[in-house]
């Protein structure tokens, strides 16, 4: 997506006619916000959906690019048509931003650059909001940023933890500052849930889990601390296709485009599951995760997946305690993102809140429902940088 530039408005025939009525109108006939009958020197705004279909009750407000100040603001009646008492100064002379905000908790919104000219309609496009979340990896207590804002615009977003959220944003093209700072700079699409990691340079930590570059069966964490590897388990009527138990785990691991990553392939049915698991130390070990603020993973496949951090004590034949989380692998490489608070909670199969058991974790676990295959790279854990307690 192009960085947003500052453009002219369309000018549309037919609008400039319906305008020419509108003008001619009482304030009784036209319905439109603000208008007189007396306004000769206004600019009509159309407001629409990206479908081009007319959005009523719009609120269109337009900001000073000098020290985004509002101007004024107006909202769109039935037809869609929006209007401005008079022409500020700073828009006819192209230092001014329009916004545009529709719909239940702000679900459509435009933000650019607004350069009209006297007795001009002006179409305003409205498209669903995108959100942003931004986290640093870094513990909550740890000093950080109050709070971000996004370049020549009003959004800002306060610190959550070691996050930051933009609720509801416009799509485009944004630098990220803290204070007068670049952070980074994202491309939004319209509609689109982004949830990227910022690195702060001896705040942000990282624990690489397990990338498969040494192509063997054991994760990252045996280098330091005995385990016993990945296992794959399948249970009824459901088998694994790769690896096999002929050929081992290591089977599945293969070059990809930037190194090496895990390939699995299986068979499912209506009966039966199918689980990839390792301990993170001994069978009886455990580990305290507690500063944990994400996983991250990057996978591709056409499978409904389960991950979970599991408690060391077993409660029953092979069953513990876990914070589990859902995620759908699709056919491009995605990185999914899993964070502590948003576990998937039931008793009834030993789904517990992470802050039950988030000190003493034993087992790493990927339960796999549906689909063919599963390629796995880069299980990262988030605000930690060692295992080391």
């Amino acid at each position: 997506m192009k960085k947003m530039t500052e453009t002219s408005v369309c000018l549309s025939f037919c609008a400039l006619l319906c305008l020419a009525l509108f003008i001619g109108c009482s304030d009784k006939e036209s319905g439109v916000a603000g208008a007189t009958s007396e306004t000769t020197n206004g600019i009509a705004v159309v407001v629409m959906d990206n479908a081009g279909q007319p959005l009523p009750q719009a609120r269109i407000t337009l900001f000073s690019k000098t020290d985004l100040a509002q101007i004024e603001s107006a909202v769109s009646n039935d037809s869609g048509l929006a209007h401005f008492d008079s022409l500020a100064e700073e828009c006819s002379s192209g230092n001014c931003f329009v916004e545009g905000i529709a719909g239940a908790d702000s679900s459509l919104m435009n933000w650019e650059a607004f350069e009209p000219t006297d007795s001009s309609v002006a179409e305003i496009e409205l498209a669903p909001s995108a959100s942003l979340t931004i986290r640093t990896g870094a513990a909550e207590d740890e000093k950080l940023f109050e709070l971000l804002h996004l370049e020549s615009t009003p959004y800002t977003a306060a610190r959550s933890g070691s996050d930051y959220v933009f609720a509801h944003v416009p799509a485009g093209m944004f630098t990220v500052l803290a204070g007068d700072s670049a952070v980074a700079t994202f491309s939004l699409d319209a509609g689109a849930e982004a949830d990227a990691l910022i690195r702060i340079p001896e705040l942000t930590r990282e624990y690489v889990f397990e990338d498969f570059e040494d192509g063997d069966s054991l994760n990252n964490f045996a280098a330091t601390h005995k385990n016993f590897g990945w296992y794959y388990v399948a249970s009824g009527a459901s088998s694994w296709v790769k690896p096999d138990t002929a050929e081992g785990f290591a089977s599945a691991i293969e070059d990809g485009a930037s190194g090496k990553i895990l390939s699995m392939q299986f068979t499912q049915a209506d009966s039966g599951y199918l689980l990839l698991g390792t301990h993170l130390g001994l069978d009886t070990g455990y580990y305290d995760l507690s500063a944990l603020t994400a996983i991250r993973m990057k996978v591709r496949g056409d499978c409904e997946l389960n991950i979970a951090l599991e408690h060391y004590r077993e409660v029953g034949d092979n069953t513990y305690r876990k914070a589990l989380w859902t995620a759908q692998a699709s056919q491009e490489w995605t990185e999914i993102v899993l964070r502590p608070g948003q576990e998937i909670l039931n008793e009834e199969n030993l789904q517990v809140p992470w802050a039950e058991i988030s000190n003493e974790i034993g087992i790493f676990s990927i339960f796999v429902s549906s689909g063919t295959f599963l390629q796995i790279d880069e299980i990262v854990f988030e605000g930690i940088d060692s295992m080391d307690n």
